[in-house]
């Protein structure tokens, strides 16, 4: 049976561009053109995904994320974007949003995306196959939580329990993306950020961080990490952004 898909944005552009090539590649697609629309089609039928625009007038993207996770926690919801919106996009990541796509990525790289999503939690994503993914935690449970998740989806997933331990890695691990803690004893997130960006500019660097944490991680951004995920981790939205990165990069 086709997957459903939900895409809810104001923009008939957009509906229209989203209607045409998920249909080629075989979806089942409905379209709302507000966020009421979308509340009362999760209400009644429970889409595999919805792509809901963060703004919309009347009742906006993040309002729309709340009711539908209030009465379906089971349903993906994945925001669209224009430019980065760093106080909205905070409000859906702990409204329970799966991940982020902004419309600025190129059309093919996103449904690119969105396939690898429907590959199911334990199938390896095959195109990301041997990518190294370098998990940074002081916490021996999240390193193995990391690890066997990176491992069943495809990545080659390397650790290491210390900002120190991940500096002296980095040359010959040469990740693809590194998952970094915010908090860590000796060497924390910030100042193991810092020092992997003076051997290397370019890898990807997504922080892992505790709610109260938040402001210090919108500065790990300024530092020139890509994104952060929330504890307790939200696997989904974990590997959302893998691919949003991976993907963006052509890594």
């Amino acid at each position: 049976m086709a997957k459903k898909i939900l895409i809810a944005d104001n923009e008939l552009q957009v509906r229209e561009l989203f209607y045409d090539l998920l249909t080629k590649k075989g979806y089942q697609v409905i379209t709302a053109p507000g966020g009421a629309e979308a509340i009362a089609y999760c209400a009644n039928e429970v889409p595999d995904l919805v792509l809901l625009d963060i703004n919309m007038p009347g009742m906006d993207g993040i309002d729309v994320l709340r009711t539908i996770k209030s009465s379906n926690q089971s349903i993906k919801v994945v925001m669209l974007t224009g430019m980065e919106q760093s106080v909205l996009e905070n409000q859906a990541r702990l409204s329970g949003a799966a991940g982020f796509l902004r419309k600025s990525l190129d059309i093919q790289v996103i449904m690119t995306i969105i396939d690898e999503l429907f590959k199911g939690g334990s199938q390896p994503h095959t195109s990301l196959l041997g990518k190294t993914i370098l998990v940074v935690d002081d916490e021996p449970q999240i390193r193995s939580l990391l690890r066997d998740f990176l491992k069943k989806k495809g990545y080659d997933a390397r650790t290491a329990a210390s900002g120190e331990e991940a500096v002296k890695l980095l040359p010959e691990a040469k990740p693809a993306v590194i998952l970094l803690d915010m908090r860590m004893p000796g060497m924390d997130g910030i100042a193991t950020l810092k020092k992997i960006r003076e051997i290397d500019q370019a890898v990807g660097v997504i922080m892992i961080t505790a709610v109260e944490d938040q402001t210090k991680a919108e500065s790990a951004k300024a530092l020139g990490a890509y994104d952060y995920i929330l504890k307790p981790i939200d696997l989904a939205y974990l590997d959302m952004c893998l691919l949003t990165k991976l993907f963006l990069s052509g890594a």
